[in-house]
């Protein structure tokens, strides 16, 4: 079985093609720069030399069938069983389901909860329904590796009818990063107790047990928890009515600062990726190193609450780009932890391996760096999905 995994993003798009009985990439295609007259292409084959150029791609829809149209040089449309979208946030729905048209209006619905994140989906799903009449279009949820977080942790402070009208509770995301390295601890180091940490534009933390979420540092939308490239992280709910009132912002506007304003961005003064901050705070910038060191306290006090939660991790993951690039957030990140049982060995740290441990031998809590997968996850609950699916129709 075939499975195509597609990507989207604000401006780019990417996807790989599975056969799923081996988890073999066949095919993999990335558009950078779409609706730039200079936008860029690059695909290739299982084994085969990489093709790259530079051409104009006007939308979504001339991305995702310039794709398509490289996918057919060696392989039917007709060989695809399903397209897989790792898709963010619905109201009222999770798992792995297929975009049906109550599922798209339910992702409208929470449109507002998530609204980068879900225009890009609904934009390629549109895009899809239309190239690919026939072929199902599967997606699974972010939210659903979190399904198994207690009441107590996924409450908030409201009156209770507000979360029965309105479904008003944490909720969780980066779901199927998580998923992985959860698999990918028990695999390297039979761990059941997991701190992840996925950190890089977007970022959050997650407590594992027994392969599943037993709480994450994202909320009821992406935009709370940590601090992230542009979005604001945790905020009093009171100092942002404070701030309304004394702006006078609307609605809209206060939504605006919140996405694409805030984070890394909004105290570094206009610095959000961690390659520029690293580099501005080495060359002395101190905007640049009150946001690399707010992020990291953030960190910190994350697997702090998780290792309490899980009564201490069997291991912590660094993962993302981030959490896998950079020897310096994670020193930062892990000094003065070793009263908990972390201890960063500095030259595994400095090493930094593109998968292994990089805690000192006699740390009671291993540390390592995992690279995640993502696609490999939506990819296997596709599979699983359809193969239900055919068996009820059987």
């Amino acid at each position: 079985m075939k499975i195509l995994i597609a990507n989207p993003g604000s401006t780019s798009y990417k996807c790989k093609l599975y056969d799923v009985q081996d988890m073999t990439v066949l095919f993999q295609a990335t558009v950078e720069r779409i609706g730039d007259e200079q936008g860029i292409y690059s695909y290739n084959f299982n084994e085969g030399e990489p093709s790259k150029e530079i051409l104009k791609i006007p939308d979504y829809y001339a991305a995702v069938n310039l794709t398509l149209e490289s996918l057919k040089q060696k392989f039917s449309i007709g060989e695809v069983a399903a397209v897989g979208f790792k898709t963010v946030h619905a109201k009222g729905v999770t798992g792995c389901v297929e975009l049906t048209d109550s599922v798209i209006q339910a992702m409208k619905d929470y449109q507002p909860l998530a609204p980068v994140h879900t225009d890009v989906y609904l934009t390629a799903i549109d895009v899809f329904k239309k190239l690919l009449k026939s072929t199902p279009l599967i997606g699974l949820f972010e939210t659903h590796f979190h399904v198994n977080i207690p009441p107590e942790a996924y409450l908030y402070g409201i009156p209770y009818e507000y979360y029965e009208k309105y479904g008003i509770r944490k909720y969780g995301f980066h779901g199927a990063s998580h998923r992985f390295i959860g698999m990918r601890a028990k695999e390297l180091y039979d761990a059941d107790k997991v701190i992840s940490c996925h950190l890089g534009g977007s970022s959050s933390v997650s407590a594992i047990k027994d392969g599943w979420s037993i709480d994450t540092s994202m909320g009821m939308s992406p935009q709370s928890g940590l601090l992230n490239a542009k979005r604001v992280g945790d905020l009093d709910p009171f100092a942002l009515l404070y701030l309304m009132e004394q702006e006078g912002l609307s609605i809209a506007e206060t939504r605006e600062i919140l996405i694409s304003k805030g984070g890394l961005y909004g105290i570094s003064e206009g610095l959000s990726d961690f390659r520029d901050i690293e580099k501005a705070m080495n060359a002395g910038n101190e905007r640049a190193r009150l946001a690399f060191k707010t992020f990291a306290y953030y960190v910190k006090r994350y697997i702090g609450e998780y290792m309490a939660i899980l009564n201490r991790a069997d291991v912590l993951v660094f993962t993302a780009g981030a959490g896998q690039n950079s020897p310096a957030l994670r020193k930062e990140i892990l000094q003065g932890m070793e009263n908990i049982g972390l201890e960063l060995d500095d030259r595994k740290n400095e090493a930094n391996p593109e998968e292994g441990l990089i805690s000192t031998d006699l740390s009671p809590v291993k540390i390592a760096v995992i690279p995640t997968n993502e696609e490999y996850v939506v990819a296997k609950e596709v599979e699983r999905f359809i193969r239900m699916n055919m068996t009820k129709k059987d």
